[in-house]
């Protein structure tokens, strides 16, 4: 009988080891969703911003800088999806 208690403890702490670790593994997913939407957004407004380029000429300065936020938002991507 203390030896079935025994196993049903040491299971019980793998158990709560396992929860935690999904605990964990969900936090950093939920982190990364909302890093992953961020960067959706971003590319979505440049991509907005410079398809607007057929009825209002952007200025060269703005082109670059819309060109550097997009490419920073898809290298935070990138980061993001490999993780």
């Amino acid at each position: 009988m203390s030896q079935t208690l025994h196993q049903l403890a040491a299971q019980a702490a793998q158990l709560q080891q396992a929860l935690a670790g999904a605990a964990d593994s969900m936090e950093q997913y939920e982190y990364n969703l909302q890093g992953i939407q961020r960067c959706a957004e971003q590319i979505s407004k440049c991509v907005r911003m410079v398809g607007n380029n057929r009825t209002a000429a952007l200025s060269a300065r703005d082109t670059r800088k819309i060109m550097d936020q997009l490419e920073s938002a898809t290298d935070e991507l990138m980061e993001l999806l490999s993780k």
